[in-house]
Order: structure tokens, then C-alpha cells, then sequence
């Protein structure tokens, strides 16, 4: 029978075995990546003689009293970990409770390993979305033979502009690449508190071995553009990204992804390019080969009436702020 644990309740030893045998594993449900990027995190659990069996985080905030769900920085998916194949009527327990103890949810993302046992699961608010995989099971050759054309060719350019890969362990210069040509085009701003979570995190993924943060560099040594990659349970995940305007220029981003894929290939890994439902970025990364990867995302709002009404005028009260294009 699942149960809904406090944070301190939570066995963590026995939570990563759970997550580290089950099939939808992810280096966002283990316990010390939760640590970083929803400190305090709940979960529902499901054990047997103290071995967790099923899991799921619960990434819980708080605002005016009341305690909802809100998906993290740097954490794409969560959803439900299990030692054996997950069935829907197990997956709407696990709901089932969440909706008991929590009255709202901003949006809680699923991760694809769960996406065809929750269409089993009639919710109305559960809402499709996907990332774009690509399979690294092959050779070089064949990768990039499913480059498109605008791929190969921009690659070849990066190519003549002599840029140089490094790799690194200073992720200072890709937070100031970040904070100086993409920060300002981010909705809402980006809080100071987005870069610390992100340097705490990058340390605690150091300290587990499982980064790998690499530059391109112009022949003057200027670093152009950076990406930062997690890998853990056969996936790849491309997390975090950033260039300025001479590394998009020279498709720095383009060198560093094919130079991974290249590294990479012939492996049983997926490169996750955790990609937005936003044309222009989904198109890029179409354009490596990579196919869409189906997960849902989970929103609803049981909150008392007046509750509901406050929570619609502020995001009204937001849109009328946002400058007119």
C-alpha cells in the first residue's frame, strides 16, 4: 500500500536502490540530485519489509500557506520508479494519493518511462508534451547520415571557423555566457537563486562522476559557447546551454553536439536533448536525427474558490507586465 512520506521519513538508501533498479531510471530521482533541486522534497512510497518497491518524488512548495506541486529548475522529468513493470491501476494509487494531500500542482512532468502506462489512466489533466531522443546504437557514419542538410553544412562551417573543443571543470564562464545573451529573453527573469542551484549542482554531479562540461574556443582562446552533459542510466542529458553571438555565429552548439554524438557513438546511451516544446529549439535538435520522446505533465487546481480567483488575477496581472512585440 503506498504512503505519503515527509522528508524526513524517506529511507535514501533505499530510495536510490529503487530507482537504480527500476526501468524508468533517472538521474533526477535520486535522492541527492532532489537534495539540490527541491530541498525538502516529499514522496509517495510503496515497500515491502523495508525495501522501497515504488516511488515517487514530490518536489513540494509553499505559498500563502498552502503546500503544492511545482516541477524544478534543472529537472525536466520525475514521475513514478518501480522495481517491476509499473500497471496503471498502481500508477492511479499513486496519483490518487498526491491529489488527496495536495489541492494544486503548477506542473508535474512524468518521465517518458511512464507515458504508456498513464494512457491507460483517465485524467483529464494529465497533458501530453515531449523531448526529442536520439538513439546512439549506431555508428558515426550512420548518425550522420541523419543529419539534415542544414546540419551538415553548419557543421562544416563550425568546422572552417577553427574553433577548438575544451573540456573543463569551471563552469563560471557558462553561467556568464548564459547571464549575458540568454538570461533577458528568459519570461520572467532569472533569479541569482537559479545559479547557485546550478553551481551546487554541477559540484554534487562532479563529486558522482557522471558530468562531462565542454567550451568551444575561437583561435584568439575567447570561449564561444558551452554545453553541459549528465550521464547516468543510459541516458545523455543535455542540461544546460549557452553561446554568444560569435558562437552561434560559427555554430559552436552544432560542433559540440555532433562531437559528442561522435564520442558517443555505437553505444547503448540516448542523447536526451531535453528539448522545450518551442519550434525554433525543437527544429534545431531535429535536425541531429533525433525523434520525439513522449512524456505528460500533470496540472491541476482543487483549491478553494477564492484561492483559484487570487492565483488567476496575478497571472493577469503578470501577462499585462510583459512588453508588447
Amino acid at each position: 500500500m503506498p504512503q505519503l512520506l515527509q522528508h524526513s521519513e524517506i529511507n535514501k538508501t533505499a530510495w536510490d536502490a529503487c530507482v537504480e533498479a527500476s526501468a524508468q531510471r533517472q538521474v533526477y530521482a535520486l535522492s541527492w540530485y532532489l537534495d539540490v533541486v527541491s530541498p525538502g522534497w516529499q514522496a509517495v512510497v510503496e515497500q515491502e519489509s523495508g525495501i522501497y518497491t515504488c516511488v515517487m518524488p514530490l518536489p513540494v512548495r509553499r505559498k500563502f500557506g498552502v503546500l503544492y506541486l511545482q516541477q524544478p529548475l534543472f529537472c525536466q522529468q520525475l514521475g513514478i520508479y518501480a522495481r517491476q513493470a509499473l500497471r496503471p491501476e498502481q500508477a492511479a494509487a499513486f496519483l490518487s494519493i498526491v491529489r488527496r494531500h495536495f489541492k494544486y500542482t503548477s506542473g508535474y512532468a512524468f518521465c517518458t518511462g511512464n507515458a504508456a502506462t498513464l494512457q491507460g489512466i483517465a485524467q483529464e489533466q494529465l497533458q501530453p508534451q515531449h523531448t526529442l531522443y536520439l538513439q546512439l546504437n549506431q555508428s558515426y557514419q550512420q548518425l550522420w547520415k541523419g543529419y539534415n542538410r542544414d546540419r551538415k553544412y553548419n557543421l562544416n562551417k563550425a568546422r572552417r571557423e577553427r574553433l577548438r573543443i575544451a573540456h573543463s571543470q569551471d563552469i563560471e564562464p557558462l553561467i556568464r555566457l548564459f547571464r549575458q545573451n540568454i538570461a533577458h529573453k528568459v519570461y520572467g527573469g532569472v533569479d541569482e537563486a537559479a545559479y547557485q542551484m546550478l553551481r551546487r549542482l554541477y559540484t554534487a554531479c562532479v563529486e558522482k562522476g557522471i558530468t562531462e562540461l565542454v567550451y568551444t574556443l575561437a583561435e584568439d582562446g575567447s570561449i564561444t559557447a558551452g554545453g553541459l552533459f549528465l550521464y547516468y542510466g543510459g541516458y545523455i542529458i543535455y542540461i544546460f546551454n549557452a553561446a554568444d553571438s560569435s558562437g552561434r555565429k560559427s555554430n559552436g552548439r552544432t560542433l559540440l553536439l555532433d562531437d559528442i554524438i561522435r564520442r558517443n557513438a555505437g553505444t547503448p546511451q540516448v542523447l536526451d536533448f531535453e528539448s522545450p516544446m518551442i519550434e525554433s529549439i525543437a527544429g534545431f535538435y531535429q535536425s541531429f536525427g533525433s525523434v520525439p520522446a513522449p512524456f505528460y505533465e500533470w496540472k491541476y487546481n482543487c483549491l478553494p474558490l477564492p484561492l483559484q480567483v487570487l492565483k488567476k488575477v496575478r497571472q493577469q496581472v503578470l501577462l499585462s507586465l510583459l512588453p508588447v512585440k
